[in-house]
Formats: C-alpha cells, structure tokens, sequence
C-alpha cells in the first residue's frame, strides 16, 4: 500500500520524484516547469548552464516511466543536441532502476513501451508524429520557424502534450523571442536569469562571466536580453531611449518657447536722399 501511495504522488508530482528517486533537488524554477500543468505551451526565457537540459530530461523521463506507451521528442538546432538531451534522459531512468528496451544515439525506449526521439534541427523529416509526452525545443532562439511550425501540430490529437521552447535570448526577430514577447499566444513563461535570487550559477562565475564577455554579450547570455543589431544597426535600447517622451519638470518658458520681443521701428536714412 505504501508503494502504491508513492507511485500516485510521483506521478502527480514530477519533482517530489526528482528529490526522492533521483536525489536531486530542482531549483524553483524547475519545480514550476516539472509541475506544468497537461496540456500546456510553456516558454522558457534562461541564463547560461542554470540546467534548462537537465530539467527537460527530467520531465521527459517522468513521463516514460509513468505513462506507458507514451512518446516524448526532443529537437534543436543539430541533431547531435538532440541526441545529448537524450543521452541525458537515459541516464535518468537507468537512475530510476528502469530497464531498456532499445538504447540508441537518437533515441531510447523503456520495456513499458515508453519512448523519447531526438529530432533532427530541420522540418523536413520530422513530420507525422503524434506526442502524447513532452515536446522539447531547446535553444529554441536558434531553430527555424519552419521547425517550430512542424512540431506543433504533434499533439493535434494528443492535446495533453506540452510544448515547451527553452533558450537563452538571441535575437528580436526569432521564433523563440517572438513567443516570449507574445501577449496572446496562450504561452506560460518561465525566467531564470543571473539578476533573480532563485538562479543557480554562483556570483564568483557571474563576476568572471562580466569581466570577460562585451556588455552586449553578457546580457543576451545571462540576462535574457536579445540583441537589436542583428538586423539595423541602431539597437532596441538605443530606439526606447530615442522615441521616450519626456515630461519638462519645469513649465515652458523662455529656455522652451522664447517669447517673441516687440519690433522695433527706425527711421529710414534713404527717404531723404534726393534723387
């Protein structure tokens, strides 16, 4: 009975089984995107190595071992990321005490029948796949539109499935941004960047990370701010600080609109020239 109280709660809560089976304990960022609700579309706006891989890995192996039959798929920009989020997967579940059916580089599934893809990084081949699982874009800020455009129809008929785009910032006009940035796009988002006191990479890395990387640099890969400058060479902040109206702290006046001084009329010498 006990065992069974277990198996309820670790499938209802993938991170009361990351702590308890695997030992590990996720950061609250992790917990949020392990507990995301069936069904949903979920972006992920993160720093550099905070475990955004890890945590995939994690959610996807969950749902291996605890819905049989189920298929997850991972995609990036190469499919050797791919394979590597994969590869991280099967280390998880052979953590778990969970034995394999088929282990191989682009994808792994367990005796319940469980499986999980790495995907190549292009649209051409990837098509026709119905998830019931995890859908998993990592450096989502890097892969095409067409890409995002063909796995999204994935779970057309498993409405359950998640979707969740993960990257660090890149640029304004990428598929990933264009998601993050949306209003009303039926996206949740999660941010884990090093100025939020849940992130993980200590402050001595952060310190080293500034002093050696541009601002620009930094800030696209820590701070989760894309660059402006990949398509004019005017950026973001430069245009926001541009176009900001200000209002003058002191009332129009001379310094503003100089008032205009009253003509002052002279004679004129040439009226008395005789011609």
């Amino acid at each position: 009975m006990t065992n069974r109280r277990h198996e309820i709660a670790y499938r209802l809560d993938p991170a009361l089984w990351v702590r308890d089976a695997l030992g590990m304990e996720p950061a609250p960022w992790q917990e949020q995107f392990l507990r995301a609700p069936r069904g949903v579309s979920l972006v992920a706006l993160t720093a550099r190595q905070v475990g955004k891989t890890t945590t995939a890995a994690w959610a996807i192996a969950h749902h291996m071992i605890f819905y049989p039959k189920g298929l997850s798929v991972v995609t990036c920009p190469a499919q050797r990321q791919s394979a590597e989020a994969v590869r991280r997967v099967r280390d998880i579940v052979l953590a778990a005490d969970q034995r394999l059916r088929t282990d191989n580089t682009y994808g792994l599934e367990l005796e319940n029948g469980s499986r999980v893809l790495a995907l190549p990084g292009d649209d051409d081949s990837i098509r026709g796949l119905t998830v019931d699982g995890w859908i998993i874009i990592d450096e989502a800020a890097r892969v095409s539109r067409q890409l995002v455009a063909a796995v999204r129809p994935m779970r057309a008929r498993q409405p359950e499935a998640r979707l969740a785009m993960m990257s660090t910032a890149w640029s304004r006009t990428d598929p990933f941004w264009t998601a993050w940035s949306s209003e009303n796009g039926g996206w949740s988002k999660l941010k884990v960047t090093v100025d939020m006191p849940d992130c993980p990479l200590p402050a001595s890395h952060v310190a080293q990370e500034r002093a050696n990387l541009s601002e620009q640099e930094f800030k696209r890969e820590y701070l989760g701010i894309p660059a402006g400058s990949h398509t004019s060479p005017f950026t973001w902040e430069l245009y926001d600080r541009a176009t900001q109206i200000f209002t003058p702290k002191a009332p129009a006046g001379r310094a503003f609109q100089p008032e205009r001084e009253a003509a002052i009329h002279a004679a004129n010498p040439f009226n008395n020239i005789n011609v």
